[in-house]
């Protein structure tokens, strides 16, 4: 039975639990095409702490050019979960995976989702790139991405300011007000 994005299933489980509190645990499920939601829905049954980013995608539908618009993973084909090493034999009952991979540097991989989680939160349209973005890496000193690391990309009237998770191979651009004060790291 597929899994429909519109089943309520939770970008973070439990929902009250920051991402610091599961340091340590982390790792990132690499999921078959399309089994993200499938893969999401069998971790929150199973009581399985994890983050699942959603975005709300804008789609153009029909001859009238109707804008749709649906949730969608932000990361395709990935899927971070905290879990104990000797626990992950729960995870094979599914064969929705390709791999789970580790993640080394948990602090700098919590920073990054942390910053996701606040672009998310702003509710601006987000653009997600593959590779990572060379540029000036500054931190965003006031508004509501106050405390972000990241990357400028462009300082015009529509500021775009970049956000990289590296173990996804990932860039996160997200507009900014061009008065949003930025420091050079």
């Amino acid at each position: 039975m597929p899994i429909a994005p519109h089943e309520n299933i939770p970008s973070r489980f439990p929902e009250d639990r920051s991402l610091e509190d599961d340091l340590g645990l982390w790792w990132i499920l690499h999921v078959k095409p399309n089994r993200e939601w499938k893969l999401a829905n069998y971790l929150l049954h199973h009581e399985i702490s994890y983050y699942f980013p959603l975005y709300d995608r804008k789609t153009i539908v029909g001859y009238f050019r109707r804008e749709k618009i649906t949730q969608a993973p932000l990361f395709r084909g990935y899927l971070c979960f905290a879990l104990d090493r000797d626990k992950h034999s729960l995870l094979y009952e599914t064969h929705d995976f390709v791999k789970i991979i580790q993640i080394n540097d948990q602090d700098k991989f919590v920073r990054e989702l942390q910053s996701v989680s606040k672009a998310l939160e702003t509710g601006k349209e987000l653009l997600v790139k593959p590779g990572i973005l060379k540029g000036r890496r500054v931190i965003v000193s006031s508004g509501p991405l106050q405390g972000v690391e990241g990357v400028v990309v462009g300082r015009s009237k529509k500021g775009q300011f970049a956000i990289t998770v590296e173990m996804f191979n990932r860039t996160v651009i997200v507009n900014v007000d061009p008065f949003t004060d930025l420091e050079l790291l």
